[in-house]
């Protein structure tokens, strides 16, 4: 129980780092400092022009409620043991929004990818691609989570 607790403060942990993220980006965006500030026509040559910011802005969204829900979980099984449907529930929902993040982020770099040519989103891509496989952890887990609380209800009723 204890590598769980320890697990849960890392999670909080990433989740005060992304809102203090969420807080800068908002301030750079209401307040761009001076090398910021562009030409009127330079949005245009991004691929949605001013709203392209906005675009990762969504899927660190989507990622953020994912680590929520990956912390009620933890939470979950803290308080009420290892195998409960509630914990496998949240992980289940937080898998699927890792999922959609991350694949949805590697669509938007590989768009980027190929209308900049610029070799640095091919990181990018890569940091996706783990955030895809998260996903499909938290997937796995959920379904190892639900599969052994049934066993304990069943375990409880013969006893």
């Amino acid at each position: 129980m204890k590598k769980i607790k320890f697990l849960d403060g890392f999670v909080l942990v990433l989740i005060v780092i992304y809102f203090i993220q969420f807080m800068a980006n908002f301030y750079l965006v209401v307040y761009p400092p001076d090398f910021m500030n562009f030409p009127k026509g330079h949005e245009l040559h991004f691929v949605f022009g001013y709203y392209t910011q906005f675009v990762s802005l969504a899927f660190s969204v989507i990622s953020f409620t994912g680590l929520f829900f990956v912390k009620s979980g933890l939470g979950e099984i803290i308080r009420s043991g290892f195998f409960n449907s509630k914990s496998a529930t949240k992980f289940k929902t937080a898998g699927k929004l890792f999922l959609v993040s991350g694949f949805l982020n590697m669509v938007f770099n590989m768009v980027l990818l190929l209308r900049s040519e610029e070799i640095l989103f091919l990181g990018e891509t890569g940091q996706s691609s783990l955030l895809v496989i998260i996903g499909f952890s938290l997937y796995i887990i959920s379904d190892i989570l639900e599969n052994g609380n049934l066993l304990k209800q069943e375990n409880d009723l013969t006893i």
